[in-house]
């Protein structure tokens, strides 16, 4: 698939299914230096997720300082034609009005490779089979 570079960061899009609802989330920043995948929740509301009693809150440290979130497993996750059932995806705020992280925590379970001489996003062939 392919992705964007505005000379400071790379973005993809994605697709995400939560409770048979569906959205798709553009800029989302391919971040090889966050752990976990993050969305803002309120990208995420438009689809019904939100806070709800029982979710476990966490606490995420970066440059930035710290931000609370929570988790939510996802029905699926669409990333161009390849697709993740049941993800666990954190849900936190994030700066400057960014829509989300896309985090090793999928980049590396899934071996996705981050070609940027083509400017692709792509899991790797020995993945890619388990994704189709």
């Amino acid at each position: 698939m392919k992705i964007s570079f505005d000379g400071q960061l790379i973005t993809t899009s994605l697709i995400i299914t939560f409770r048979g609802k569906t959205l798709q989330i553009d800029d989302m920043i391919i971040d090889t230096g966050s752990s976990h995948t993050v969305i803002s929740p309120d990208v995420l509301e438009e689809i019904g997720v939100i806070y709800e009693n029982g979710d476990d809150i966490y606490e995420a440290y970066g440059i930035g300082g710290s931000v609370p979130f929570y988790t939510k497993v996802m029905d699926e996750i669409q990333i161009d034609k390849f697709n993740i059932k049941n993800i666990e995806i954190d849900v936190g705020v994030l700066p400057k009005d960014h829509n989300g992280l896309l985090g090793l925590d999928i980049l590396m379970t899934y071996n996705f490779i981050v070609d940027m001489d083509k400017l692709e996003l792509y899991p790797s062939k020995s993945k890619a089979e388990d994704l189709l």
